[in-house]
């Protein structure tokens, strides 16, 4: 029996030092970045393109409208570039690890993995500056190389 409240006043100490520590980290500003319980979603600084003329979504797109969106990356690594660029209609394409970048038409079209949404350009430089500002240095290249 002796045990029973042993056991008892252990988990009402335990008990009583997690609510003072979620209390310190709760009410302490300068723990915010240490905060586990804080459940705001932390602004990560992404760059987005600025000089994109419009945006069409990813399930506009015949080819990835059954992809998942964080799937994307591993659906482009495994199909064919060529048979891509046919279905899509690109005479021009690049890509890195990031981002697909392509010449549509007069449309020039950035596609960044995992985004739900497609940026559209209606000239090369645009497109260009944005991939500077995004630090991905993409060559668009005609069909035969890939």
């Amino acid at each position: 029996m002796r045990w029973l409240f042993r056991l008892i006043r252990n988990l009402l100490a335990l008990l009583a030092i997690i609510i003072i520590i979620v209390i310190v980290y709760k009410s302490v500003p300068e723990l915010s970045g240490l905060n586990p319980f804080n459940n705001d979603d932390q602004q990560t600084q992404q760059i987005s393109p600025k000089r994109a003329h419009s945006t069409y979504t990813v399930e506009d797109n015949a080819l990835l409208q059954n992809v998942p969106l964080g799937q994307t990356k591993q659906a482009f690594r495994w199909i064919n570039k060529r048979e891509f660029m046919d279905v899509s209609g690109m005479e021009r394409m690049g890509y890195n690890d990031d981002y697909i970048a392509g010449q549509r038409g007069t449309e020039y079209i950035l596609y960044k993995f995992g985004e739900p949404q497609m940026y559209v350009y209606q000239t090369e430089q645009d497109l260009i500056d944005d991939l500077n500002e995004l630090n991905a240095d993409i060559k668009l290249a005609p069909k035969d190389s890939y």
